[in-house]
């Protein structure tokens, strides 16, 4: 009983040292959209740390060829990737394409920035380590998509979210995506039903000429979904089953 006591306290611990550390850095933007071209030039994104922050942070920033970070080999670096902030401060990362990784031109490429947070002063401590009273030393941070967007894309981002298909195949719902850009979703409902969506089901975003397959979704009437344009806004679009 005292050990299911412990585990349970750390955790505890662990859920409210995360939720205080994500409220303490921010970025200001949601997303990045890094149009060819930019091969010579930089985009920024800003970091900043909350005046309500009561400890100063070091920060690292990487970009990952996937959302776990198991693919680390990217065609992007970013400037500066490990800093101190101090408490009502902000930074400005630079990212840039380097290398001579080729990316595909008739479609969009999708990335994604890491900004991990270490309240200073734990640099040195393992983040695994259990201290007394059940407190345990973690890192948090943020993870955000980086979109690689080819310069010669026959639509607009608009258009594309607009041009989603949607048919019945059984008792299940799929969503055709014709288009060269990542369309992801922030609601969706079909025959007046909300079907159930989520970033952690992974059936959010719906890759360039890519399906998603609702199971259980209704399969008649009409569709309307709601899209996340490039500002991280979102515009609502209708459609019916085929």
């Amino acid at each position: 009983m005292r050990i299911y006591r412990f585990l349970w306290l750390s955790v505890m611990s662990l859920y409210f040292f995360c939720t205080h550390a994500m409220a303490g850095i921010s970025l200001d933007s949601t997303r990045i959209i890094f149009a060819e071209g930019r091969e010579a030039k930089s985009q920024s994104i800003g970091v900043t740390s909350s005046t309500q922050s009561a400890t100063a942070y070091l920060v690292k920033a990487q970009v990952m060829g996937d959302v776990r970070g198991i693919q680390m080999q990217t065609p992007f670096s970013i400037t500066p990737s490990l800093f101190r902030l101090e408490p009502g401060s902000s930074n400005q990362l630079r990212i840039l394409k380097t290398g001579n990784q080729v990316l595909p031109q008739d479609r969009e490429s999708i990335f994604y920035l890491r900004v991990m947070a270490l309240p200073s002063g734990q640099e040195k401590e393992s983040t695994s380590t259990i201290k007394l009273g059940g407190a345990i030393t973690v890192s948090t941070g943020n993870v955000i998509k980086l979109f690689y967007r080819p310069s010669k894309l026959l639509m607009t981002p608009q258009q594309a979210m607009a041009s989603l298909q949607f048919s019945r195949h059984g008792h299940v719902l799929q969503v055709n995506n014709p288009t060269p850009y990542f369309v992801t979703l922030s609601s969706l409902s079909s025959g007046g039903k909300i079907v159930p969506i989520s970033v952690r089901e992974q059936n959010t975003m719906i890759e360039p000429f890519g399906t998603m397959a609702y199971p259980g979704a209704s399969v008649v009437g009409k569709v309307t979904w709601k899209a996340i344009n490039d500002y991280g806004g979102m515009e609502v679009f209708h459609g019916v089953i085929r």
